[in-house]
């Protein structure tokens, strides 16, 4: 299963949640006013200060979204900082936002379906006690009992026998993760799946501590203690690269997108959506994209060369320049990241000699329909789009606002011929997105079916090499472009503060910026 993401607009400031694993797709929904709950922790009497003293061996984070502890309870991408801070899973991600080695030391696999993991040696919890490779299966057993929705993700994995498994049809030992020993982890899916160490760092698959009496965690850092004014972590003295971390405590407070309690951006180290934008706010690309896609069921919109029309008298660049200025503007679906300077080249494009060559001529023109929900930044970008094309005299282009839910149903249905959409992939891996045109993708809600995209994707599920893989990847993105299967506009960006003292923290696509990876540059004399 091809994960998506849900967006939400708050004030033009993108969150994009963790919740929409299966079933509909869920772009851009509302944001949820339920809080999840967080377990209650640690030692009395101590607090926060309420204005954070930067020093070099504290660093100071603010945190709009509610804290949670519980890596299964995290909505928003926000809290995820947190969880990565307390937890490593078993891969993890680098300042450049690439996979790297995390628990496990080295993997590897014969066949893309059978894996073996290798765990570093002498791997501890926070309380010193040893971290195996059955933490991670009870972990990962525990996760399909629960109630946590992130527990589809074992699904999305391809873990073998996950479905039944989570339906409670197959008992847990059935589950495709072993442990051959303390230090090795067997892992069989049901599927080729190459990019699987990709995917195991998402915060699904952290391992949890057995004891639930106990709060303990496996990160760089642990919990000191929380209270009400915030949450206070400590360097882990039993994590395995303690030595390269450099902060030795790091607040979490609170932050008000509105009020702010009267702080300013100088009492944060890290800050991500503030209320203001200053010289220290950083533009980190999501891997996210908004556009609109094509009803390819539609009689007209199903010939390529009238969707490449429509393609061609859109103006990408001036759409977000106007309406998400500091967007990522892209006529390509994949992240710009992953395109290897692929949407560089341009095609000159007539769309008046397209659409007449599909028999759509002044006295028979084009009637198009624009379906978007009723957010104002969707009807300011909607409004422009119809704009844009309204200047072909062979089309005639009528809008039609309705709720967010109404939009969802809509698109479920294909009742529709041009509707926004948008897709988030949970992992850095162009197979997040390139598997919404496979046709046995259960995510493949446009109908789109080709023999030949089919077996490239295959090939490349099949592939033991990473480069033939790669230019796979490249040739299917290409695919989507040539037969234009949908109307990308741009890639969402997140503003994030950083203090001009903090170093280290780098932009990379799934927004990670880790504690352990960052310090403080301090003046002579200081």
């Amino acid at each position: 299963m091809w994960n998506r993401f849900m967006l939400g607009l708050k004030s033009a400031v993108i969150f994009i949640t963790i919740l929409a694993l299966n079933g509909c797709d869920k772009f851009n929904s509302p944001r949820s006013s339920q809080v999840p709950s967080s377990p209650s922790v640690m030692t009395e009497g101590q607090n926060l200060p309420k204005t954070p003293t930067y020093d070099r061996d504290k660093l100071t984070r603010g945190m709009a979204s509610p804290m949670v502890l519980d890596p299964w309870q995290v909505t928003e991408t926000e809290q995820t900082s947190l969880i990565r801070d307390l937890f490593e899973g078993l891969t993890a991600y680098d300042a450049q936002g690439n996979i790297v080695p995390g628990a496990a030391e080295s993997w590897q696999t014969k066949d893309n379906k059978h894996w073996t993991f290798v765990l570093r040696e002498g791997l501890r919890w926070s309380n010193g006690a040893p971290l195996t490779a059955q933490d991670f299966v009870l972990s990962w057993q525990a996760l399909s009992q629960s109630e946590s929705p992130l527990k589809s993700y074992l699904l999305y994995l391809n873990l073998k026998e996950a479905k039944a498994v989570l339906e409670k049809k197959l008992p847990l030992k059935n589950l495709g993760i072993q442990a051959e020993n303390d230090r090795t982890l067997l892992i069989t899916l049901d599927k080729p799946t190459p990019y699987l160490p990709e995917m195991l760092a998402h915060i699904a698959l952290l391992p949890q501590y057995r004891d639930a009496d106990l709060w303990v965690s496996n990160g760089a850092y642990s919990l000191l203690f929380r209270d009400e004014t915030g949450i206070q972590l400590i360097k882990n003295p039993y994590y395995w690269n303690k030595n390269a971390v450099s902060f030795k405590k790091v607040d979490y407070v609170p932050y008000d997108y509105v009020t702010n309690n009267g702080a300013s951006l100088s009492e944060f180290d890290v800050l991500w959506s503030p209320h203001q934008i200053s010289e220290h706010t950083r533009y980190f690309p999501q891997l996210c994209g908004y556009f609109y896609e094509f009803n390819l069921r539609n009689k007209q919109l199903k010939n390529p060369l009238v969707r490449k029309a429509i393609a061609s008298l859109v103006s990408v660049t001036n759409m977000t320049m106007h309406e998400m200025p500091h967007a990522i503007p892209s006529s390509y679906f994949l992240p710009k990241a992953m395109l290897q300077g692929q949407d560089s080249r341009w095609e000159p494009v007539v769309a008046e000699q397209l659409l007449a060559k599909a028999q759509i001529t002044e006295k028979r023109p084009l009637i198009l329909q624009i379906t978007y929900d009723d957010a104002s930044v969707h009807r300011n970008i909607a409004q422009r789009l119809v704009q844009q094309l309204s200047e072909s005299d062979l089309l005639r282009v009528e809008s039609r606002e309705t709720s967010w839910q109404a939009l969802q149903e809509k698109r479920t249905k294909a009742d529709f011929q041009i509707i926004r959409s948008g897709w988030c992939g949970d992992f850095n891996h162009p197979a997040a997105f390139l598997g919404l045109f496979y046709s046995k993708s259960p995510d493949n809600k446009s109908g789109y079916a080709n023999p030949d995209y089919d077996r490239l994707f295959e090939q490349a599920l099949a592939s033991l090499s990473a480069k033939e893989r790669s230019d796979i990847y490249l040739k299917l993105s290409e695919i989507i472009q040539q037969e234009n299967l949908l109307l990308p506009l741009f890639q969402y960006t997140t503003p994030v503060y950083i203090a001009p003292s903090v170093m280290g923290a780098q932009k990379n696509p799934i927004g990670a910026i880790y504690s352990k990876d960052l310090w403080r540059k301090v003046e002579i004399g200081q």
